[in-house]
C-alpha cells in the first residue's frame, strides 16, 4: 500500500482533499463543511426519488391487478350470457359427443388388433389421458430456445434507509445536529499540532475532538489534562467524557484504525 491509497487524518472522506472548514460526525469522520452539506442534500433527494419510483411502481401493479380482475369478471359475465341463450350448452354437448365417439373407436380398434400392438395403443391412450402435472416435460431440441426463455419483471425496491447516512467505513445516520466544527492548532509551516504538548499530528496519532468547543488534542493530553480538569485546555470550556470524539483516521491498516484500508472518493449509489 502506498501513500496515495491512504487518507490523511485531516482529509475529507468525501473529496479526499484536506478538509476545508472541517466538520466531524459522532463516529469521528472528518469532512469539509461544503461536502457534507451537499452530501446530505443529495442523499435526501435520492431517497425521495427512490421512494417516489417505488410508489409509482406499486400503483402501476395495483392498476394492472385491477384490470386483470375486471377482465376475468367480464369474461365470466359473457360466458354466463352465452349459456343463457344456449350457445355454451350446445358447444359442451358437441364436445362430449365427439369425445364419446373417439373413445368408442379406440375401444373397437383395441379389441380388434389385440396383442403387442393393442398394448402399445393402450399405453399411448393412457399417456394421453394422464393429467398434465404427471406428464414428463418434452425435451428441447436445443439448450437455448428463445420461446422458452424465462421472462423477468423489473421491480423497484423501497430505499434501504429513510435518512442520510455517513458513507465512511461504518455507515450510520447523519444529521446536521450530529456535526461538530473541528479546530486545529497549526504552526508557521501549516502542520497541525496538539495545543498541549505541541507534538505534530499524523495518521498514527490518536486525536480527540471536544464536542463542546471543537478543539483537538492528542489522546494522551486529553486523558492527562482535559478529563482530569473537565475543561478544554485551550478555551476552558466545560467538558465531560461523553463530549470527547476520537478522530477515525482510516487507511493506516486494520489493526491501527479498524476502518477501511483503501480510501475512495464518494459517489452516491442512489443517484439516478
Amino acid at each position: 500500500m502506498g501513500l496515495n491509497t491512504k487518507r490523511k487524518f485531516d482529509s475529507c472522506y468525501l473529496c479526499l482533499q484536506t478538509a476545508r472548514t472541517p466538520m466531524v460526525c459522532r463516529q469521528g469522520h472528518i469532512s469539509c463543511r461544503e461536502c457534507v452539506l451537499a452530501n446530505i442534500i443529495e442523499q435526501k433527494q435520492a431517497i425521495e426519488r427512490a421512494q417516489r419510483a417505488y410508489e409509482e411502481q406499486k400503483e402501476k401493479e395495483q392498476m394492472e391487478s385491477t384490470k386483470a380482475r375486471q377482465k376475468m369478471e367480464d369474461e365470466e359475465v359473457r360466458t354466463w350470457g352465452r349459456r343463457q341463450v344456449g350457445l355454451e350448452v350446445a358447444r359442451d354437448e358437441e364436445s362430449m359427443k365427439s369425445v364419446d365417439k373417439a373413445e368408442e373407436k379406440d375401444v373397437r380398434l383395441l379389441e380388434y388388433e389385440g396383442g403387442k400392438r393393442g398394448e402399445v395403443f393402450a399405453l399411448r391412450r393412457t399417456h394421453e389421458r394422464t393429467p398434465e402435472p404427471l406428464k414428463a416435460e418434452p425435451k428441447a431440441a436445443s439448450f437455448w430456445v428463445p420461446s422458452q426463455t424465462p421472462s423477468a419483471t423489473h421491480s423497484i425496491r423501497p430505499p434501504s434507509s429513510q435518512s442520510p447516512q455517513c458513507t465512511a467505513s461504518h455507515f450510520h445516520p447523519l444529521k446536521l445536529s450530529h456535526l461538530t466544527r473541528v479546530i486545529f492548532k497549526t504552526d508557521s509551516l501549516g502542520s497541525k499540532l496538539c495545543p498541549s504538548c505541541d507534538r505534530p499530528f499524523h495518521n498514527g496519532t490518536q486525536i480527540d475532538v471536544l464536542r463542546s468547543c471543537g478543539h483537538t488534542t492528542c489522546h494522551s493530553c486529553t486523558r492527562t489534562f482535559v478529563l482530569t480538569s473537565k475543561a478544554c485546555f485551550v478555551c476552558q470550556e466545560k467538558v465531560s467524557k461523553k463530549d470527547v470524539l476520537r478522530v477515525d483516521s482510516e487507511g493506516t491498516a486494520f489493526a491501527a484504525a479498524g476502518g477501511q484500508m483503501v480510501a475512495s472518493q464518494y459517489t452516491s449509489a442512489l443517484q439516478a
